[in-house]
């Protein structure tokens, strides 16, 4: 059996395992789902994850065939609405337990940590979602913050933590996607300046894995690492401070030792009895043009690890920021069909779920070697909208040799190649339609 028909068996074997336990996620599981209809609970599993981002009706249509039996769109949003978001959390964790392959560095998996916004439809009333644009008089905006833990090699989405963009704390998903995290490979989390915290790193610490977190730069006021007295030009050192919630002239007369932490900077590991924490680390300073530097806070082994793999660590970051785009423009996270949001929940891991899936299927794929100028990969939009035909092809009528069908369709790789990132508020992007 190939790639592709297997993770797809996988995947519907979990879809009637979840189905089976349904009234788990159900409001009213006395209730619902109770008598034989055109949408059952599977059906509908099924439906939402394979949807695209054309109208409701029209993604009807598609999965069921054009038959006259199909659904009313209104029947779809009231049988969605009776499903809790957490069925399509449960089944990606789920799927992603039954199909997970490490691929390690050094013995590591490296995990990126990184958040993207998705834009919601507009309710100022909305608190945990809603943005205020305070100062101006653009009107606020109503969003989820996503901040995920993406596997850089296996390029698949680990863990997510789902917040309102009005109640929003990327440092605080962090701590929660590492303490969450389980697998019995230890990782490396990876993360940019938005994560830089001494809480973090603790927790990191304390689970027994490894951190590698970009902090600005030594000459910010802001930075983590300016009381740490670090030297100008590159570097490679460990550092330590005593950090303490006391504020005594002891303290103050040495910042060489220890480090004052307010109240109002959090902070998860200060005992009942001492208020004092020791904290050890790497910092790694290089350069990367004539007057930038870059700095790194990790616990990584300088023998294992040297300031040259260091870079190249970070370097792989770059990965998740591919993802995100692939994530909300070829699988469609950026379009939803709803506005309730436990419906736009659903969507969201039903397109991470969706992700995934074709993710495990295309790394698997071998690329002919062409003899041209440039390398050659597979064209991820093109195998996207395959492999979705793919899952929602029933019975016999599956595609034949889909794996073969995806190799055809492939990109050169140019090297060197850049855009400057555009970075601009995005909208949500509505139907004209009825939204549930």
């Amino acid at each position: 059996m190939n790639n592709a028909k297997h993770l797809k068996n996988v995947l519907n074997y979990n879809i009637e395992k979840l189905a089976a336990w349904k009234s788990d996620f159900l409001y009213e599981p006395d209730k619902d789902f109770t008598r034989d209809g055109k949408l059952s609970f599977e059906s509908i599993v099924h439906f939402i994850i394979g949807m695209e981002t054309g109208a409701l009706k029209d993604e009807m249509f598609k999965h069921f065939g054009y038959s006259l039996k199909t659904a009313t769109t209104s029947a779809m949003v009231q049988a969605r609405s009776k499903i809790k978001y957490n069925a399509f959390e449960w089944l990606f964790h789920t799927f992603n337990d039954s199909s997970f392959k490490a691929k390690l560095f050094k013995g590591y998996r490296l995990i990126a940590i990184d958040g993207s916004t998705i834009p919601i439809s507009y309710d100022e009333f909305d608190l945990e979602t809603y943005r205020a644009n305070h100062g101006t008089e653009i009107k606020g905006y109503n969003a989820f913050h996503m901040t995920a833990a993406y596997d850089l090699f296996e390029h698949t989405y680990d863990d997510v933590i789902i917040q309102g963009e009005g109640v929003c704390n990327e440092n605080s998903a962090f701590n929660d996607l590492v303490d969450r995290y389980k697998n019995k490979y230890k990782a490396i989390f990876i993360g940019d300046r938005g994560f830089e915290s001494l809480n973090s790193f603790v927790h990191v610490m304390k689970s027994g894995n490894k951190f590698l977190i970009r902090v600005k730069d030594i000459h910010s006021a802001t930075s983590v690492a300016k009381s740490f007295g670090l030297p100008e030009g590159e570097f490679d050192m460990d550092v330590s401070r005593i950090l303490t919630r006391r504020n005594t002239n002891e303290i103050k007369a040495h910042p060489e030792i220890y480090k004052f932490m307010p109240k109002n900077q959090r902070f998860d590991f200060f005992e009942e009895d001492n208020k004092f924490f020791d904290f050890k680390c790497r910092v790694v300073r290089f350069k990367i043009s004539e007057d930038t530097y870059e700095t790194i806070f990790t616990n990584l082994d300088r023998e294992d690890f040297p300031s040259e793999i260091i870079k190249e660590l970070y370097n792989f970051r770059w990965g998740v920021e591919t993802s995100f785009r692939e994530l909300k423009y070829a699988i469609g996270l950026n379009a939803f069909h709803a506005k309730k949001r436990n419906s736009i929940k659903q969507e969201i891991y039903a397109r991470l779920i969706l992700y995934n899936f074709s993710e495990r299927v295309i790394r698997k794929i071998k690329i002919k070697n062409l003899n041209k100028k440039y390398l050659y990969q597979v064209n991820f939009t093109r195998a996207f909208h395959i492999l979705r035909e793919f899952l929602n092809k029933k019975g016999r009528k599956n595609l034949p040799n889909v794996e073969s069908l995806i190799a055809k369709e492939i990109l050169p790789i140019r090297p060197g190649r850049s855009d400057p990132r555009k970075v601009k508020p995005k909208s949500v992007v509505c139907f004209t339609y009825r939204f549930d």
